[in-house]
């Protein structure tokens, strides 16, 4: 079977981008992937996105978008799962390339979130979720968040000044990041202090809606002749309950973990292993469930351990030093695609922002809602 590798990648800045269509954000991201990767044709085309079907209303997303980049001809495909979208495009190119389907595989990630008003957005944003469940109560996605961070709360009793620190951490690493949406840092007292969203959650406890988009050339070892970024060691994936509380506890990921215990039997990993990571910090809450549930913090010991510097830039593994979905801001469907492509370059020595010497191993997780499914992809420096 053929081992696949990250050749090229291409990151745009997530930011509101007004004056650019879906079809030339993907684009701009596809052609630096493939200037990187040194090709100028690809055998296979696989695009993720979410909302821009709600958004933007065009469905056949991968033929247009390959027929716009002039890869008229060749193979594609369009991935959605919500959330996850972009680490199941992955997964899927990943097994194009390892079943020897193709040799090389372009997969760009890109959604378009400010076309309408952030009420209309966050109206369609309620659909990753189990929309009879979701819509018929109108509980929208940050309220599900503000009830699981008020359980946890008072469960643990976590005073909320203490769950300030992980937000004030990812902007301090989005700061370095030049394709971060949210370029500076705040202080953990602001987090409190701003405007609530679904009380406990306040606005500095939630991702930015933006633009983005991604993309990557993966390929087959053989064919790539020892070049590339990171190697795709194994993708992992698993699906969960739509609605936590339908869990015997639902501040754990049920789909995270199956999906974890399955990476453990395919590759012997143990979260000791990984350099960096890059996590699906949607909320603050979000973040301290993925936490807990891998076992890198104990149960309501997540939020102490980030404000006593746990998962500080000099921690193993080093966390979502892109500045996470929070910071680096989150186009849905197209950030796993981010998270991939920035593991890579941190692995390959040439991320632009914080960045480890010597990483070696890196993990990206993307959660789809809060678990209906769950995605990982593990990466091994070239």
């Amino acid at each position: 079977m053929s081992n696949a590798v990250v050749t090229g990648t291409g990151i745009l800045r997530v930011r509101r981008q007004y004056s650019k269509s879906l079809k030339d954000l993907a684009a701009e991201a596809a052609f630096k992937a493939l200037d990187e990767s040194g090709l100028d044709s690809v055998d296979y085309v696989v695009v993720s996105s979410s909302l821009s079907y709600t958004e933007i209303g065009q469905l056949g997303l991968s033929g247009h978008i390959s027929n716009y980049i002039g890869l008229t001809g060749v193979r594609s495909i369009a991935v959605e799962d919500g959330e996850a979208s972009g680490l199941a495009a992955v997964e899927v190119a990943t097994y194009l390339i390892k079943s020897g389907v193709a040799d090389n595989v372009l997969v760009i990630g890109v959604d378009k979130l400010t076309e309408f008003t952030s009420g209309r957005v966050y109206e369609d944003l309620q659909k990753i979720n189990d929309s009879e469940l979701f819509l018929l109560h109108k509980i929208g996605h940050a309220g599900m968040a503000g009830l699981l961070m008020r359980m946890y709360m008072n469960r643990y009793n976590i005073p909320r000044d203490e769950l300030s620190y992980w937000p004030a951490l990812m902007h301090s690493y989005a700061k370095e990041n030049p394709n971060a949406m949210l370029r500076f840092a705040i202080d953990p007292l602001a987090v409190k202090k701003s405007l609530s969203i679904a009380d406990p959650i306040t606005l500095l406890d939630s991702f930015p809606l933006g633009d983005g988009a991604a993309a990557l050339v993966i390929s087959n070892s053989e064919v790539s002749r020892g070049e590339g970024l990171a190697k795709i060691k194994a993708c992992a994936s698993s699906t969960g309950f739509t609605n936590p509380f339908s869990q015997d506890d639902p501040l754990k990921i049920g789909s995270l973990i199956s999906a974890y215990q399955k990476l453990i039997e395919m590759t012997g990993l143990k979260i000791s292993d990984i350099d960096v990571m890059e996590i699906h910090d949607s909320f603050t809450i979000t973040a301290m469930m993925i936490l807990e549930s891998l076992g890198l913090s104990k149960e309501g010991e997540a939020a102490k351990d980030v404000a006593n510097g746990k998962y500080s830039k000099d921690s193993r593994p080093a966390i979502n030093l892109s500045g996470g979905l929070k910071a680096r801001g989150h186009p849905i469907g197209a950030t796993g695609v981010y998270m991939i492509a920035e593991l890579s370059r941190q692995l390959g020595g040439v991320f632009e922002g914080v960045s480890l010497n010597n990483a070696s191993k890196a993990l990206a997780i993307q959660i789809n809602g809060f678990g209906s499914s769950s995605r990982l992809v593990l990466l091994e420096r070239r």
